[in-house]
């Protein structure tokens, strides 16, 4: 894995204000998620904001177009997922299907574990490697954990695993080169 980092309380408090406020879960495929789910893509979000020294998320009319962040000029989305343990390198990460129309040069991948708070940036992609690299599931497909349990997908989706992804950064300032140095 890339790197873990403990979520501040300021982190938490403002994403639970924010979602406790403004609804995220418009998708037009009705892949919305919980709020629960909203908190933790919040948190996730934030989190970026903050390494970067930048303001948290505030309320909009309008939507982003799936870019959370320009970082050296690439447009990047932020996904992250709630877990109860620390991933490993073979578990995946989810991307809404209808996500990918949107105009973005790359993904960052992350886990919050909700027991703990903590954080783990699971690595990277470039959009176009993504879509190469990622499996495709129609909506409706039954997925299993790696606990053996299973779940419906809500819509069409990808996923990948982490160790398809760009994982050996060490922290922000490496994740932030990484993107950098990517030739597009």
């Amino acid at each position: 894995m890339a790197f873990n980092v403990s979520v501040p309380q300021l982190v938490i408090d403002a994403s639970k204000e924010f979602v406790e406020h403004n609804n995220l879960g418009m998708r037009p495929d009705n892949s919305n998620g919980t709020k629960d789910q909203q908190l933790v893509g919040v948190i996730g979000q934030n989190m970026m904001a903050h390494a970067l020294g930048l303001p948290f998320m505030q309320p909009t009319t309008t939507h982003d177009g799936g870019v959370d962040f320009v970082i050296h000029g690439k447009k990047i989305d932020i996904k992250t997922m709630g877990r109860t343990v620390t991933p490993t390198l073979k578990y995946v990460n989810n991307l809404i299907a209808s996500q990918t129309r949107f105009n973005v040069d790359g993904y960052i991948f992350s886990s919050l574990n909700t027991i703990d708070y903590k954080l783990t940036i699971c690595g990277w992609l470039p959009k176009a490697t993504f879509l190469w690299l990622a499996k495709f599931y129609e909506k409706g497909t039954i997925r299993e954990r790696t606990n053996g349990t299973t779940f419906e997908l809500k819509a069409d989706t990808y996923e990948i695993e982490n160790e398809d992804l760009i994982y050996q950064i060490h922290n922000w300032g490496e994740l932030f080169n990484s993107i950098k140095n990517d030739k597009k």
